[in-house]
């Protein structure tokens, strides 16, 4: 994890005006993409490379509200095809880095950037900050023996909150993980790896219940100091895990991915993008100014 204190040089000002990218970007990325052989329904930004593979962007929509669907900070690999629907903007933080083939469907422009690599790498400190205030957050529910998740709530800054905690252990020893969303408008779900910093999310267990797209804009999944996380199955609600390589081998994530870097993505990033409770702007001060 980047030392808190490097967080330092996100001003209050800073903090502000990136409290929206999680709703904007359904991926964010700080590094490299090194191959993808999938979609994302909504919008995505890499700070990095884009090395291999076909894939699709803004299939169900452009969800960011400067018109992007892709936007890379480094280079579009020559032999990568990526199409960008919904007249979605490719954006690059120089077009000759796009040695790869780009299709524009719908009107999108092609637009140089070199601020794309920077932007990507704020968005991800953004969140790296937000999840360090969010595993301090005291549990208000427990998951029992059977997998069931019915917790109460706590309200945060108008936000009916319920919040848990879960060990990699825990989750390995269930069949099913079955959210009852209750009275919660928002997750928040604070994941424990075993030690090694890996995370290991391969079914079983089965995630139902309210785990849902529908819900997947008010649930939050947050990895920590995760170094690796990897998905198989349906997984639902927004995945922050700001220092970890992810790689979704299949099944699909329902919600907004934050990542440092993705090695392998062969399922579909979907929406919703995140809607729920942040805390606010003077929460995350204390954090990032802690030596």
């Amino acid at each position: 994890m980047k030392p808190i204190a490097a967080l330092a040089t996100l001003s209050l000002a800073t903090t502000v005006a990136l409290a929206g990218p999680f709703s904007e970007y359904n991926l964010i990325v700080r590094n490299d993409l090194n191959l993808s052989t999938s979609e994302v329904d909504g919008s995505a930004i890499i700070g990095g490379s884009l090395l291999g593979g076909t894939s699709n962007y803004t299939t169900m929509g452009v969800t960011a509200s400067n018109g992007d669907g892709l936007a890379i900070g480094g280079t579009l690999a020559a032999g990568v095809t990526v199409n960008i629907n919904s007249g979605g903007n490719f954006r690059i933080g120089n077009l000759a880095n796009a040695l790869g083939t780009v299709n524009l469907n719908g009107g999108g422009a092609m637009i140089a950037d070199p601020a794309v690599a920077s932007q990507a790498d704020a968005y991800v400190n953004q969140a790296q900050a937000i999840s360090a205030h969010l595993s301090t957050l005291a549990p208000t529910g427990t998951v029992d023996g059977a997998g069931n998740m019915s917790a109460s709530t706590t309200l945060l800054d108008g936000f009916n909150v319920a919040v848990y905690n879960i060990t990699q252990a825990q989750f390995n020893s269930l069949g099913q993980l079955n959210l009852n969303m209750g009275a919660a408008d928002t997750v928040i779900i604070n994941f424990l790896h075993d030690g090694s910093g890996a995370v290991d999310l391969v079914a079983p267990p089965n995630i139902i219940g309210d785990f849902n797209q529908a819900n997947s804009s008010r649930i939050l999944w947050n990895f920590g100091d995760a170094t690796s996380v990897t998905v198989n199955n349906s997984f639902n609600g927004a995945l922050f895990a700001t220092d970890a390589t992810l790689s979704v081998l299949g099944g699909g994530i329902n919600g907004a991915v934050v990542v440092d870097s993705l090695d392998l993505q062969n399922a579909e990033i979907r929406l919703g993008t995140y809607t729920g409770y942040l805390p606010a702007p003077g929460s995350l001060l204390p954090l990032a100014f802690a030596g």
